[in-house]
């Protein structure tokens, strides 16, 4: 008897997958210091994020309706890729924050600095900012922003996807 793939199944696969080549990515980019390259390097590096997930998310839902009898109903995609995108953005948001907090510790320092300087330039005075505004600068906002990008990318990647690979019942 064959084995059907179970929404689990996917979900695991994929999800690792994108969490693993997203953390890449994203340390590449800390690594080669792509952030301080300007616009240019910035957006090529935005691209590639969004081919990479909509890539994931358009394999796990056609490898899904594939092996459920070419079906897949809109809503069991969508569960496909919301699982996927919070799988992967907890995966990538951990390892994010463990490179950037034990790793590569000057990139935060860095980062703060860019901040103020550009909080500064806006002719804000830096010395009395409030007290929160110091959470915006932290490794644990850059890795909740990574979680909520995630959120973000699978409301509209992962929903294009499905909508392309969505098959059900003809009537």
């Amino acid at each position: 008897m064959e084995e059907k793939l179970t929404i689990g199944d996917v979900v695991k696969k994929w999800g690792l997958i994108y969490g693993l080549l997203g953390l890449i990515v994203a340390i590449l980019s800390i690594i080669f210091e792509l952030h301080t390259l300007g616009t240019t390097a910035t957006v090529l590096s935005s691209v590639l994020n969004i081919s990479i997930a909509f890539s994931i998310y358009f394999l796990a839902t056609k490898e899904f309706r594939t092996d459920n009898n070419d079906f897949l109903e809109f809503g069991q995609g969508f569960k496909i890729v919301a699982l996927i995108g919070l799988l992967g953005g907890v995966i990538r948001a951990i390892g994010y924050y463990v490179y950037i907090t034990i790793i590569d510790t000057g990139f935060i320092d860095w980062y703060k600095e860019q901040q103020l300087d550009a909080q500064e330039k806006a002719g804000v005075d830096i010395d009395n900012l409030p007290g929160f505004v110091s959470f915006f600068m932290s490794a644990e906002f850059l890795a909740l922003a990574t979680i909520l990008g995630a959120i973000f990318g699978f409301l509209i990647l992962g929903l294009i996807a499905v909508s392309v690979n969505k098959k059900t019942e003809d009537y």
